[in-house]
């Protein structure tokens, strides 16, 4: 099984359990990054950026050259959440491919609550974004404490 670890950092904490993913794996690693880097400063970022992208539905550009999907069985997408879901950021990764039949995707968000209704969100919102695919639970927040159990009940 070939994995693809992708993710979205703007503090550093995901990209930390994106880069412990990959190690326990031997995945590759993608990171998802937006073509104007956000602000460096929190209120400015989250309070007007991300706020304004999500509120206006807007799908950022994102730095390329995309991974080619075609060469990964199984996609594990990790970002933090924003205003309730992931960053817009991410939603541009995932409609970036037509089509992701064939592809499981679990989703790891990760957030300074422990509400689940922030995971249950992601979740849909995966689904709704990346057409065709098989979006599957990852861990949340807590739950990353379990990553090498997780791991191993998935076959990685």
């Amino acid at each position: 099984m070939k994995t693809l670890i992708a993710y979205f950092s703007w503090s550093g904490n995901t990209e930390k359990i994106a880069r412990n993913i990959a190690a326990k794996t031997g995945g590759d690693l993608f990171r998802i990054e937006r073509q104007i880097p956000y602000s460096k400063n929190y209120n400015e970022c989250a309070y007007h950026e991300a706020k304004d992208e999500i509120d206006g539905k807007i799908r950022p550009e994102i730095k390329r050259p995309l991974p080619n999907i075609c060469n990964y069985d199984s996609i594990i997408l990790a970002f933090p959440i924003w205003c309730y879901t992931s960053p817009m950021a991410v939603w541009s990764f995932l409609e970036a491919y037509p089509d992701w039949k064939g592809k499981t995707i679990y989703i790891f968000p990760n957030s300074y609550t422990d509400d689940s209704q922030y995971f249950t969100t992601s979740m849909e919102d995966a689904k709704n974004s990346a057409r065709n695919a098989d979006i599957q639970p990852g861990l949340f927040n807590k739950e990353i404490k379990k990553l090498d159990a997780w791991l191993t009940e998935k076959g990685f």
